[in-house]
């Protein structure tokens, strides 16, 4: 992978990295880069509300609002770097020798560190991903109805991205031994889920059934 951050790519250049044979960016970068889409929709819905708000008392919460999701986005550009930078660890670690008993003693804590680091980094994405849900849930009565595909987008790209990212916690923590660290991993991967998992239903029903509403009342909300 080339130097400097990934937010200076273009979209064309990322999407080619992560259809290389090389391991990173992978999930992890790509969790980040969904809940970084999602919170930049969820700022440009902030926007229209601005735009359209006839009370200026709504304007300083907006205001609020939108610098949340502009520093969300940021949060997850800045994620992205430093999972792939994480994961490049693990993998310089696994190519370290282990043909004496004293190689493979230290490869092996050196691995557990770099796969501590590995997984706690998707962690924080997808803690992330549940701030933005939350901040989808604040500007939804605010949404102009025009926009609320725009909020619906952004709600579905940010549970995307948490339950991805916690694949990839999944994924790293597989290996990891049971240490303090593992047991609380595991409490806040099963705390973030459930949390995202109530936001997004919180969410997606009323928006599917007000964009829903031209349909026969036989259609599915959601596509089989």
């Amino acid at each position: 992978m080339a130097d400097g951050s990934m937010k200076e790519w273009t979209v064309e250049r990322f999407l080619d990295a992560v259809a290389s044979d090389a391991p990173v960016p992978g999930g992890g970068a790509v969790a980040a880069f969904a809940g970084a889409a999602g919170s930049a929709l969820v700022h440009m819905v902030i926007a229209l509300a601005a735009r359209r708000a006839k009370d200026g008392a709504d304007q300083p919460a907006l205001a609020s609002l939108s610098d949340r999701a502009r520093a969300l986005r940021e949060r997850f550009a800045n994620l992205a770097d430093e999972d792939v930078a994480a994961y490049g660890q693990v993998a310089e670690v696994l190519s370290l020798p282990r043909s004496t008993d004293v190689e493979r003693a230290a490869r092996r804590a050196k691995l557990q560190e770099a796969l501590t680091r590995a997984a706690a980094v998707p962690l924080e994405t997808a803690q992330a991903a549940v701030e933005a849900l939350r901040l989808a849930a604040e500007a939804a009565p605010l949404t102009p109805r025009a926009a609320q595909s725009d909020l619906l987008t952004a709600v579905q790209l940010a549970y995307t991205a948490c339950c991805s990212a916690l694949a990839n916690v999944d994924a790293n923590a597989l290996a990891l031994e049971d240490t303090p660290f593992r047991r609380e991993l595991a409490r806040a991967h099963g705390e973030t889920l459930a949390a995202a998992r109530e936001l997004h239903r919180a969410l997606l029903d009323p928006l599917l059934a007000s964009l829903g509403k031209w349909r026969p009342p036989s259609t599915p909300l959601v596509p089989a």
